[in-house]
């Protein structure tokens, strides 16, 4: 199989203070051969405030001065709530020029609800109507980002980003109530020849995972990249051979990495 991890961190994240040598001295160890870190660029912060900007003088430094490695690395960038500014999105992304290869289209926040505040901040543990709020409202701008602004991404990343905090407290929702609308931005990221993102959440989120690849495939899905999301070099990899299995699971036979924003296969 073709070991690589599409989704991690470095100190260019807000929370995150590993180096780019650490997590390509992490990755080498795992035994990984391709790595992209995909720092936050998130344009809503945690408490809803519009973030328009991203450090790239810093992001390209740190690229620039890696050096040589054994592990091929790839420049990216976790692009949050692409859909609440659209052109403050395509201006950042126009910023980083051809050096960028890869781009995971998130959203961590409300939008238009609950002052657009990051999901991990909201309280679920008492509301168990706010769950289905928050899937249909992170759904619906996802359905806007893979319809509106295919340019604002590549991998659509962690769909099931919300779900994380209804375990936290307590409310086991999954995506099945919600499969026609999940089928339905599936079929639009296939047919525009966009990704699906495997995320494993370094390790701890993975057989519910098959389903939505099943969907995927069902949907004429053909690029999945596979992400960590490790924020520390020891999280690195976690979870991605199991993730490479699951693919295989579902019917696919190549793993998707990128370069220079166009996807590469890898057979599994």
């Amino acid at each position: 199989m073709y070991l690589c991890d599409f989704h991690t961190h470095t100190h260019i994240s807000f929370d995150s203070k590993a180096s780019l040598s650490d997590m390509i001295a992490a990755a080498r160890r795992a035994g990984v051969q391709e790595l992209c870190i995909t720092d936050h660029c998130d344009l809503l912060d945690g408490d809803g405030n519009p973030t328009p900007t991203f450090p790239w003088q810093e992001a390209l430094e740190q690229y620039h001065a890696r050096g040589e490695s054994p592990v091929t690395v790839r420049l990216g960038l976790e692009l949050g709530s692409a859909p609440y500014d659209p052109q403050a999105a395509r201006a950042i992304l126009a910023q980083a020029g051809e050096e960028l290869d890869f781009v995971l289209g998130s959203l961590h926040n409300w939008i238009g609800a609950q002052n657009n505040q990051d999901f991990y901040f909201t309280n679920f543990t008492a509301d168990p109507g706010l769950c289905r709020q928050a899937v249909e409202n992170a759904l619906t701008h996802t359905w806007e980002l893979v319809s509106q602004h295919p340019d604002c991404y590549d991998s659509l990343a962690h769909i099931t980003y919300p779900l994380r905090y209804m375990a936290r407290d307590g409310q086991h929702l999954t995506l099945a109530p919600f499969r026609e609308q999940v089928m339905e931005i599936f079929r639009q990221v296939a047919a525009s020849g966009h990704a699906l993102e495997v995320n494993t959440c370094r390790g701890m989120v993975l057989e519910e995972w098959l389903p939505l690849l099943c969907w995927f495939k069902d949907c004429g899905g053909e690029y999945v990249t596979v992400g960590s999301d490790a924020h520390q070099p020891e999280h690195l990899a976690l979870g991605v051979s199991r993730a490479l299995e699951l693919l295989q699971e579902a019917g696919f036979s190549h793993v998707t990495t990128y370069q220079g924003r166009c996807p590469v296969l890898h057979k599994l």
